[in-house]
């Protein structure tokens, strides 16, 4: 079969692993960022660094958008940040240990589920990558068990929400039309950094983080790159797949906490890091 047929597939594959990439990467800054400023603070400033960007470089590549991309973008917009604000207070009131896997896997396994209801037609080989896929995700994401954790129901539902919010923005995303790209994303972004702001009013919050500024910039480009990322790799391959593999940023993450923070590579994590990159194999392949 002529190597052209293959393109789709392998640009799917590609723009979702730069994805998975660019979400690691950001969360990594962002939690740099968390330990020196408020959830508010981090999450305001990284949808406005998000926002004005994708609305500066969007005419050049989209004339115009549908109404319904942008009502989407707007709800989807609102979904991510709701899931990234449970996300930040669930790691800082329950183990991250328990609660990382359970949002890591939720927002993986929601999009595949929207997708078949949707009709995506999944080979056998794509369904053995997404199973490898979030076993690799709830291994890299969770820690070894060593101590004795209890855990409340409210951090077992802030985790599911959390990963339910993240799942529906990527599902919300795919809804929207190819040409309209990236346009719902600077919905998203407007829509989020103003529901931000209204709380940080409301609550008599300071937005200006005061220094640390680095980190919060380069997460909000992290960020806004995979969210942009994403939505073109929807162009050429199913949710489902894309989702999945979008879903490996906890790889990247382990690998800067390893380099920066030099935390230990182990065992566990290094079976983890084969289960995610043959989850890359088998729906590149397929």
């Amino acid at each position: 079969m002529p190597w052209c047929f293959h393109i789709n597939p392998v640009m799917s594959v590609f723009l979702s692993v730069i994805t998975a990439f660019l979400y690691g990467s950001g969360d990594f800054l962002g939690g740099v960022s968390s330990r020196r400023h408020p959830p508010i603070q981090v999450l305001t400033t990284v949808s406005l660094v998000g926002a004005f960007p994708l609305l500066v470089v969007a005419p050049f590549i989209a004339t115009s958008a549908s109404m319904n991309d942008l009502v989407l973008g707007v709800v989807a917009g609102l979904a991510g940040i709701a899931g990234l604000g449970l996300l930040y207070r669930g790691l800082a009131r329950g183990p991250i240990s328990i609660f990382a896997p359970i949002t890591a896997v939720v927002s993986a396994v929601f999009p595949v589920i929207w997708g078949v209801f949707r009709g995506d037609d999944l080979g056998l080989q794509i369904w053995f990558g997404l199973a490898a896929g979030l076993i690799g995700i709830f291994i890299l994401s969770s820690q070894p068990a060593g101590e004795d954790v209890r855990v409340s129901l409210s951090v077992i539902y802030e985790a599911l929400l959390a990963g339910l919010g993240f799942g529906l923005f990527f599902s919300l995303l795919s809804e929207t039309g190819t040409a309209s790209a990236p346009w719902p994303l600077v919905t998203g972004r407007f829509s989020a950094a103003l529901v931000l702001i209204c709380v940080a009013l409301t609550q008599k919050t300071q937005l200006r983080p005061s220094s640390g500024w680095i980190p919060l910039i380069g997460c909000g480009i992290c960020d806004t790159g995979a969210n942009v990322a994403f939505l073109f790799a929807l162009r050429y391959g199913q949710l489902g797949p894309v989702a999945v593999l979008a879903s490996l940023y906890p790889v990247v993450t382990v690998v800067l906490a390893r380099i920066v923070w030099g935390e230990q590579l182990t065992n566990r994590r290094l079976v983890g890091l084969v289960f995610a990159m043959s989850t890359v194999v088998l729906i590149g392949l397929s």
